[in-house]
Formats: C-alpha cells, structure tokens, sequence
C-alpha cells in the first residue's frame, strides 16, 4: 500500500526532528536489544521541521532497519554501531528550491557498506543488496523525503567501512 502511496492524507505540521530520531531509536532498541550501540550527536538548535512526522518516522526506520541488517551479517565479535548526527545548513539549494535553513540528518553505521554499483540503484523499486530484500524500504523513503521537499544519498562512511545515508530537509517549505 505504500508503495502506490499513502492512503491517508499527508498531515504537515511542525514536528522536531529529534524527537522522530528518539522514537525510532526506540523501535531499534526494542528490536534488537542491546547488541548495537546507539550514538547521538545533535544540534539542539534546530527548529521544528514541516512535516508529517509519521512518514518521516517511516523514512528513518526504513534507513535504520537497513543497517541493522547490514550490521547483522557482521559476526558477534563486530562492535556494531549506529550514529545519528544533526546539523543546520543555512542557504543551501535543494532539487532547484534555495531554502534558508535545511536539517541535514546522518545516519551511519560501521557495516560491511554497500557496493559502488548499488548506492545510487537501491533507490529504485525491487533492488536490493540482500537476497531476502524486498527492494522496497529505500524506494519508499526516497519518496516519503522527497514529497517533504528533501533529498537523500547514501555514500560510504569515512574510513570505507560502513554507510552513511545523509538526509536534507527543509525546515519550512518556501
């Protein structure tokens, strides 16, 4: 159903990026237990986006669960890690719109990463790098960002281990 799109209209109203974060950073908690660190960094001078903050949950647990999986196929010995970094951007353009103030959000974990030929491809429906994907949950936060007006691109973490998904989003729609 989300993939033909949503079925209930798109509720925008101002919603903290921080708090989406946490809620999903519990969801992961509850589903993994312990057996991944969570590390935090934010800025706690973002203002509140316009948004639906439901669908951005979706968006940031579909990119999430991706690198829980990711981190799974590491072995026990693996000191998995996720990382959840916020930023302002000021007077930064976004698919032709400049925009004042952006939310840049990095989620990065310390996973085996994604084959060069995939990072731009896992966007698309059906394409996954595990054989028990869907090829679904990138396709579908793509386009649950770029209806918020935002973007974003996975490329791999400093020091070539794992992914970093960076999310931009504005933080009023001009």
């Amino acid at each position: 159903d989300r993939l033909l799109g949503p079925n209930i209209v798109s509720v925008h109203e101002p919603t903290s990026v921080h708090e989406v974060l946490q809620r999903v950073a519990n969801l992961l908690t509850a589903e993994v237990g312990e057996s991944i660190t969570l590390q935090k960094d934010y800025d706690p001078s973002i203002p509140d986006l316009i948004g639906d903050s439901e669908q951005l949950i979706q968006a940031v647990l579909n990119i999430m669960r991706n690198s829980t999986q990711a981190l799974a196929t590491m072995g026990p010995d693996h000191r998995s890690a996720i990382s959840l970094r916020t930023r302002i951007i000021r007077q930064f353009t976004i698919a032709q719109y400049r925009h004042k103030l952006v939310v840049r959000v990095d989620i990065t974990d310390n996973g085996p990463g994604i084959e060069a030929e995939l990072l731009e491809a896992v966007f698309y429906p059906m394409i996954s790098g595990r054989p028990e994907g869907t090829g679904l949950g990138l396709y579908v936060c793509r386009g649950i960002i770029e209806s918020l007006g935002g973007s974003i691109q996975l490329q791999a973490s400093q020091g070539g281990r794992g992914t970093e998904a960076i999310v931009k989003l504005p933080v009023a729609r001009e």
